[in-house]
């Protein structure tokens, strides 16, 4: 069976007990020479929230989570990883961080279009009495992984997602990979600087994982 696997998204997440917002604004962040005014034009800069972006990258900060997601054709990820968020980590060395991680997101289309028929090969194939119950053209199914990797705790879901775009409907499976770092209360943020360095290895590693689990190339 013919699969198209396409990287939808990948992103960078920090949580923390409470960024300080009245730190971190626009204006903050285009005097710290994090984003330029072009990045931070027509985005909101509130009190709870605070958003830039380009063609590049979107990045969101709330009082408790940073968001930064990076476009799959940018090809340099670790270089505007490394330019925005690590200087807003270092100019603010005492936020309480909770936890950190990346997230990967695929999406898998056999050719044929068949999500029900692919997502049942890949996780019904035994005679269990779950899949009795769900033995029928229209079912859809889908799993949950979870093991320690790169100093991380890794958690894979998968399940079929429809999209609605603009010209139309598509439905795919979904792999959304999750590489999650606790913080402890006497961590601090070169914590979060380490885990940084990890992220192309992530990166391989999800995408091994992904083709490994659905026999992509074989």
């Amino acid at each position: 069976m013919g699969l198209q696997v396409e990287l939808f998204n990948s992103s960078v997440i920090i949580v923390a007990h409470e960024f300080n917002m009245s730190i971190i604004n626009s204006i903050w962040l285009y005097k710290k020479g994090i984003f330029t005014e072009e990045e931070l034009k027509n985005r909101p800069s509130l009190p709870f929230l605070v958003e830039a972006g380009s063609e590049d990258f979107n990045f969101r900060l709330i009082p408790d989570r940073l968001e930064f997601s990076i476009k799959p054709k940018y090809d340099k990820p670790i270089k505007v990883l490394l330019e925005k968020i690590t200087k807003i980590i270092t100019e603010l060395p005492e936020t309480p961080y909770s936890a950190a991680g990346f997230n990967f997101i695929y999406h898998v289309l056999p050719e044929d279009k068949d999500i029900g028929k692919l997502s049942k090969s890949l996780f019904c194939l035994s005679n269990t009495k779950f899949c009795k119950s769900f033995d029928s053209d229209e079912a859809r199914f889908g799993g949950y992984f979870s093991k320690n990797a790169i100093g991380t705790r890794l958690k894979l879901d998968i399940k079929p997602v429809t999209l609605n775009l603009p010209k139309e409907t598509k439905e795919v499976l979904q792999f959304s990979f999750n590489f999650h770092l606790k913080l402890l209360e006497d961590d601090n943020y070169k914590k979060i600087l380490a885990l940084f360095d990890k992220w192309d290895e992530a990166k391989e590693l999800s995408k091994n994982i992904l083709n490994d689990g659905i026999g992509n190339g074989r």
